[in-house]
């Protein structure tokens, strides 16, 4: 069995400081949502965070999430108009392969 890790997704049409904020936001929520730590599914182990798109191509993965029966939690930013601009899973990262790291600002 391969070790889970928190996996995000982030918006790419957001700033490179806006995506590092948005990934915390909603790992932290998947947290207090799920409390993967109290059943000892993850020990603050690792985060992986990806950029994607934007809020439509989100919407995609959180049906993707669903059809696959995982769990996941939403951010919603709300100096964005209440946009979706990350999500965050517990997996083993099979169904995010192929999409691409944060990559950093210039």
């Amino acid at each position: 069995m391969k070790k889970e890790r928190i996996y995000t997704i982030t918006r790419k049409d957001i700033s490179f400081g806006q995506k590092i904020v948005q990934s915390n936001h909603a790992s932290t929520q998947y947290i207090i949502d799920h409390s993967p730590h109290k059943k000892g599914k993850w020990n603050n182990g690792s985060i992986i965070c990806l950029e994607l798109g934007n809020e439509k191509s989100l919407k995609r993965w959180i049906k993707k999430l669903e059809n696959n029966n995982i769990e996941y939690s939403l951010f919603r930013e709300p100096d964005m108009n209440n946009e979706i601009t990350a999500i965050a899973a517990l997996s083993s990262g099979e169904i995010f392969h192929g999409i691409p790291l944060i990559k950093g600002g210039k």
